[in-house]
């Protein structure tokens, strides 16, 4: 896996933080994205860079799961849709690529757990197959991706059984470990925590700062709290807009944007 060098604060349309001197791993300029007529996205550019993690947060139909399914071009399955504006992956455009290369690069983590009806093993262990990797190495690299989703221990005894046997929390893990199996430059996660009790939570946040090192990680979260403790940069969206980007830590408790203080403070939500 390849680390970029150590990033500064990430630029935005709503805020211009400090001078970036390396490149992102992900470049957003202008980014607007239509349903139909119906416009979800306005002008929304950011930098978001390696080995970070950079949350999305805001109230219902703000657009922050519309641009994440942006980065690794989701929203192309949904009839009737378009999406106009620069989105560079390492400098090279989204849109010139093979979608299904982008989506070996850039994976991703939905809200609700979805294994496939398939071995515990089988589930991690697919993406290898259909990446060519054969023998013996799939043996190595399930165990490897069970290890960083820090669920191996709980299912070395197991792997031949049903995924669906896992607990929710348990799911989602193998959901992360089948996506870090064929180690995505980047890993966004769509509110991977909303349908978890506490403790299953605290193992995804948990799992987040260790595996940052090997992947660029971007969350969608309605959970403000957990923003602020697994965020490295934190965006503020509201109405298709990006209000504010920066640091997490002044976000929350310096904001240069009204919008955004009356949000964290839970003035509006």
């Amino acid at each position: 896996m390849i680390s970029d060098s150590q990033p500064p604060p990430a630029q935005s349309s709503a805020e211009q933080p400090a001078a970036t001197v390396a490149l992102p791993k992900i470049h957003a300029k202008d980014v607007n994205f239509f349903y139909g007529n119906v416009q979800a996205l306005h002008n929304i550019s950011m930098d978001i860079y390696a080995n970070k993690v950079t949350a999305f947060i805001g109230p219902s139909g703000c657009g922050k799961s519309t641009f994440l399914r942006t980065f690794n071009r989701m929203n192309e399955a949904i009839r009737n849709t378009r999406v106009q504006g620069e989105l560079l992956l390492n400098g090279q455009s989204l849109f010139s690529m093979d979608v299904t290369s982008v989506r070996r690069r850039i994976g991703m983590v939905f809200q609700k757990s979805n294994p496939f009806p398939k071995t515990i093993f089988d589930n991690v262990a697919y993406g290898l197959r259909v990446n060519g990797v054969k023998g013996s190495m799939i043996k190595d690299e399930v165990e490897k991706s069970l290890r960083r989703a820090a669920l191996w221990n709980e299912v070395k005894d197991t792997l031949h059984k049903p995924a669906s046997a896992l607990s929710g929390g348990q799911q989602q893990r193998l959901c992360i470990a089948r996506a870090l199996a064929v180690e995505p430059e980047v890993l966004l996660l769509d509110e991977p925590c909303s349908a978890l009790d506490p403790i299953a939570t605290l193992k995804i946040e948990e799992l987040l700062f260790q595996i940052k090192d090997i992947t660029t990680i971007v969350i969608v979260t309605h959970n403000m709290q957990q923003a602020a403790r697994v965020a490295d940069y934190t965006g503020f969206f509201f109405m298709g807009k990006l209000i504010e980007f920066d640091d997490t830590r002044v976000v929350f408790q310096n904001p240069s944007k009204p919008e955004t203080e009356d949000y964290v403070t839970g003035r509006f939500g």
